[in-house]
């Protein structure tokens, strides 16, 4: 087996390096992966991946194991290996920043420090407060960006820099 210090990083707490197979540390993701593992050995699996979530621990993120099977040219390159063990942290999207956002939605420097203020979670007052400017500013500039990004209320707009999906028609289309 071989694996990157990212990886590493994850032994002993998530990933165990038993003799027999790799394992996953949570009793209940370990079953899922042994199951993945044996579909594997037994040629059940053929180029689909299979993944398996680990719960979130008090200092980690939930993670998600992708058993990623290995066949055509990539043998060439991993001729003694069955299947390339990925673990992908679930984490939340990070907020683009004004200048990209600015770019994105043609937003003014102010309208766009205002998007990414409501895209981090934080209020028209808390907005107001560090920019050193009035709350109805703030309410001015986002019905402007609301108005460029075709939404129709502040909490979709951070839904949508946050990464969320935005359900279809939740903006009055």
């Amino acid at each position: 087996m071989a694996a990157n210090t990212l990886f590493d990083r994850l032994v002993p707490d998530v990933m165990q390096d038993r003799g027999e197979r790799l394992t996953l540390a949570a009793t209940t993701a370990d079953t899922l992966f042994a199951q993945a593992l044996a579909a594997l050995d037994q040629g059940l699996i053929g180029v689909e991946v299979r993944s398996v979530p680990i719960a979130a621990q008090e200092d980690r993120p939930p993670l998600i194991v992708h058993l990623v099977p290995i066949h055509g040219a990539a043998r060439d390159l991993f001729d003694r290996a069955a299947a390339i063990v990925i673990v992908t942290p679930v984490v939340p999207a990070e907020v683009p920043t004004a200048e990209v956002l600015q770019g994105l939605f043609d937003l003014t420097p102010a309208e766009a420090r205002v998007a990414r203020g409501i895209g981090e979670g934080r209020t028209v007052e808390a907005i107001a407060g560090a920019f050193g400017i009035s709350r109805e500013t703030v309410r001015n500039q986002l019905k402007a960006v609301l108005a460029k990004t075709g939404l129709g209320r502040q909490v979709e707009l951070a839904r949508l820099l946050a990464g969320a999906k935005v359900p279809p028609g939740s903006s009055g289309d």
